[in-house]
């Protein structure tokens, strides 16, 4: 079972979609709470980690989810259950982790971003067996960065054919 944490954009649907492929059970918990057939919405953030072997974070960082993974929803997972951070690393309380990390609260964490970023030269996490980190390169798959690059052409092409896409600006001003 894997557990997305916020996992109701396109990220997490996609996620959702590929451990479908590998016979996975998907949960999802998010105040957004939009409902898939690809997942089971889990009606508490407590009742995801208990019930996850994998936890997968997929929300922003905002006043509503820093440090949201903290001690008490650490000791939530079972002692078997693997932590994913891809999405912002203040979105786990680090001290905690660090802590479930070295007590064996947790089995592990797989974290491409962290808090700060990057980690401090003396961070624990470094340190630790159970911890891989990558420096927020997740995103950075060839497929991702071509599309990246396609997507500026295009809104480039739109601008000069006076289509602007894309644009920044407030209501009735013109780019």
């Amino acid at each position: 079972t894997i557990g997305l944490v916020g996992g109701t954009g396109a990220i997490g649907a996609k996620v959702a979609e590929i451990a479908r492929v590998f016979g996975m059970r998907v949960l999802v918990w998010s105040r957004s709470a939009r409902t898939c057939e690809a997942w089971e919405a889990a009606p508490t953030l407590h009742d995801l980690l208990a019930r996850s072997d994998f936890v997968s974070v997929h929300c922003p960082l905002n006043e509503h989810t820093r440090g949201l993974i903290d001690a008490d929803a650490l000791r939530a997972m079972k002692p078997t259950a693997y932590l994913v951070n891809t999405a912002r690393g203040g979105v786990i309380h680090q001290e905690a982790l660090v802590d479930a990390l070295r007590a064996n609260v947790i089995a592990g964490a797989g974290l491409d971003v962290q808090d700060p970023e990057p980690p401090e030269p003396d961070s624990p996490l470094w340190g630790l067996e159970n911890a891989t980190l990558s420096p927020h390169v997740g995103w950075k798959r060839v497929e991702t960065r071509q599309r990246l690059m396609d997507t500026v052409a295009e809104n480039v092409e739109a601008f000069l054919a006076g289509r602007p896409v894309n644009v920044v600006g407030g209501p009735g001003k013109k780019p």
